[in-house]
């Protein structure tokens, strides 16, 4: 298999392992448009000064910081290169996280908590955050010596711990979900809403009546804090939805009014403009 950059996996939105590691320390001179990927991602904070913008929150990162970004996840980095910006970054399969074992538990589990608590970055307590490093540069180690006798399975058995421990801790220490991210309370509400209505009937005046808030100033402040408009929004998350589930196997002449579409034809011209290629080509 050709070797991918991260730039490369960040273009394309598409990760055909289960996973993939990534250690980078640099001076990165260009701005970062809000974007998503059709794969989660965990981000270990090492150093630098860095505000991570996930739907509609911004969080200033401090070393040791854990940056959870949910699959489909809105977001982008604003990063100042007036010190070197440091992190271990790792790339999670849709179909690795979804795989149960015989207790019908599975990996994104720490995702879960992390919807939960409506936060995206996790703070562990010494001890915790020590052992889930050394697996990092296990990790890294393996994947640099990948010509070694079963490089490979050293990379996936440190991996597999990594995912393990870093579910326990989450599970263990929930207060380590950070709580001290700025934000516009009332647009992160309507984000939610929207997240949770998406088959629904949603407007703009919807949004505002619903949570006493002038349009004018709503769509402003939600195109600031996403860098998306409410209609853009609501389109691309109700595609994206659609497109998970046509890969599950659903049938996209079902999902399209499962998914808040009234018609076929608009469903499928907009799934093309998002996604790039037509309903009936997605493989599940």
């Amino acid at each position: 298999m050709e070797e991918k950059s991260l730039e490369q996996y960040e273009k394309t939105g598409f990760l055909t392992e289960s996973f993939k590691l990534f250690h980078i320390k640099d001076c990165v001179q260009k701005e970062f448009d809000f974007h998503y990927h059709d794969f989660y991602k965990i981000i270990y904070f090492v150093d630098g000064n860095v505000q991570y913008k996930i739907e509609g929150k911004s969080y200033k990162l401090k070393p040791h910081d854990f940056v959870l970004v949910d699959y489909n996840a809105i977001h982008k980095p604003e990063i100042a290169t007036d010190m070197p910006y440091d992190r271990y970054i790792i790339y999670l399969s849709e179909e690795f996280m979804e795989q149960e074992n015989n207790r019908m538990e599975c990996m994104k589990k720490c995702f879960e908590i992390a919807r939960q608590n409506r936060n995206s970055v996790v703070h562990f307590a010494p001890g915790s955050y020590e052992k889930l490093l050394s697996c990092l540069m296990r990790m890294e180690r393996e994947t640099e010596q990948e010509q070694e006798f079963l490089s490979d399975k050293m990379l996936e058995a440190a991996f597999l711990e990594f995912m393990v421990l870093f579910n326990r801790a989450c599970m263990a220490q929930p207060k380590a979900f950070i709580t001290t991210a700025s934000y516009h309370e009332k647009i992160v509400d309507v984000i939610s809403y929207i997240q949770e209505h998406l088959t629904e009937e949603i407007s703009i005046d919807l949004l505002a009546e619903k949570f006493y808030i002038s349009r004018y100033y709503l769509m402003r402040q939600f195109k600031e804090a996403t860098g998306y408009s409410i209609h853009q929004y609501i389109n691309e998350k109700r595609i994206l939805e659609a497109k998970r589930r046509i890969m599950t196997g659903e049938q996209a002449s079902k999902v399209c009014y499962e998914c808040g579409f009234s018609d076929y034809s608009t469903f499928a011209r907009r799934f093309k403009d998002i996604i790039g290629i037509a309903p009936s080509m997605v493989k599940g």
